[in-house]
């Protein structure tokens, strides 16, 4: 190859080196620690504050994370075409309703070093006391989010008032790791 033909070629290379060269390149995985802090708390104090953690790719593809059960909600209907004379026949059936945590998420870091996350954040359980019917009673909180967090700060999200004393909160914070999966310390 001719010397002229090679050195826009490698003038390119060099150009494009720079960075890496000089160190202005973060040494970063794309992947983000991302906490959720679902709790509940009477008189401002926190009672019960259940922690899940999950890795995300910041490459903005979604990442599923699902804990909990499957609940059997029963349906009874009563059944009067087959029967003889003036029986009633009670058919139940059951539907499973999942309840536990459940996040769906997408992450992505901004120009200026904070972390964009988007996508839906569940938490439900069973309370204590069931329906009238025996059929559990279901509390849940659902959350749409697209929040920007400060590497490494919380940032409380969602808070529900259920009465003048007790509340229910969703918390989150995303962490940036490092090739080797450690949290990257910020400076």
């Amino acid at each position: 190859m001719h010397a002229t033909k090679l050195c826009p070629v490698l003038l390119a290379v060099a150009v494009l080196a720079l960075p890496a060269l000089a160190g202005d390149v973060p040494d970063y995985s794309t992947n983000v620690l991302v906490t959720f802090e679902v709790g509940t708390m009477e008189n401002g104090k926190d009672v019960v504050r259940k922690t899940y953690e999950m890795i995300v790719n910041a490459n903005n593809e979604p990442v599923e994370m699902s804990t909990g059960a499957r609940i059997p909600i029963p349906t009874t209907t009563f059944n009067t075409s087959n029967s003889a004379g003036s029986n009633v026949v009670p058919v139940t059936s059951f539907a499973y309703q999942h309840v536990g945590f459940l996040a769906n998420i997408r992450a992505e870091f901004n120009e200026d070093g904070t972390i964009r996350l988007r996508g839906r954040i569940e938490d439900s359980s069973l309370t204590g006391t069931p329906a009238a019917d025996g059929r559990p009673f279901i509390q849940s909180m659902d959350q749409q989010i697209s929040a920007t967090l400060t590497d490494g700060k919380p940032l409380r999200i969602n808070r529900v008032d259920e009465s003048d004393t007790r509340s229910f909160f969703i918390q989150l914070q995303a962490e940036r790791l490092d090739e080797a999966g450690e949290r990257v310390a910020k400076n």
